[in-house]
């Protein structure tokens, strides 16, 4: 009879085990606002360059097509603005600016920092546009930093020449679903 306990607490021990395996914790952060009505539309700057806007719209429409009830919209009115300038040489590479008013997202803007250099193409050395743009516009959806998943597009870092946060992880995904079902 002890022996029979000792086999079903083992057994039960490394299903549990198994299971936390195969069913990874969420890592993605909602930082608890949301556009209400599902949609924010997105403007550039005259100082954002011409050369980026079809990296631009890709990062906004990696977004689009997670598969959540939310849509970034390049037309009409607009207060959420694009735009380039200093930050500062140690400053971050680009900074987003959400506005809130308790749980509803009202505007956002960001900065993409021109201390540092910039490229469309995953150039070596630089900065990629869609990556980080990709990143950034996760944050008007209110999402924010990972602690530990290095792969997620809202990872807080990013290195010179990465594309890999230009697509989304499982996680990001699951991030954009649970604020926009």
């Amino acid at each position: 009879m002890k022996h029979s306990k000792m086999m079903l607490v083992g057994t039960l021990l490394i299903a549990i085990f198994l299971i936390n395996m195969v069913i990874p914790a969420s890592a993605y952060v909602d930082n608890g606002c949301y556009w209400y009505a599902g949609v924010a539309t997105v403007k550039k700057a005259t100082s954002i360059p011409t050369g980026w806007n079809t990296s631009l719209v890709a990062a906004s429409t990696t977004w689009n097509n997670a598969g959540a009830d939310f849509r970034f919209s390049w037309s009409g009115v607009s207060t959420n603005y694009l735009y380039y300038s200093s930050l500062g040489p140690d400053g971050p590479i680009a900074r987003a600016y959400p506005d809130a008013d308790g749980d509803r997202m009202e505007a956002c803007y960001v900065r993409f920092n021109s201390d540092y250099s910039w490229s469309t193409s995953g150039e070596s050395g630089k900065y990629d546009v869609q990556n980080i743009a990709t990143h950034e516009f996760g944050h008007w959806l209110s999402l924010g930093h990972p602690p530990d998943d290095t792969e997620a597009t809202m990872y807080k870092y990013s290195k010179l020449g990465e594309i890999k946060k230009r697509d989304l992880t499982s996680d990001d995904i699951t991030g954009i679903k649970s604020i926009y079902p």
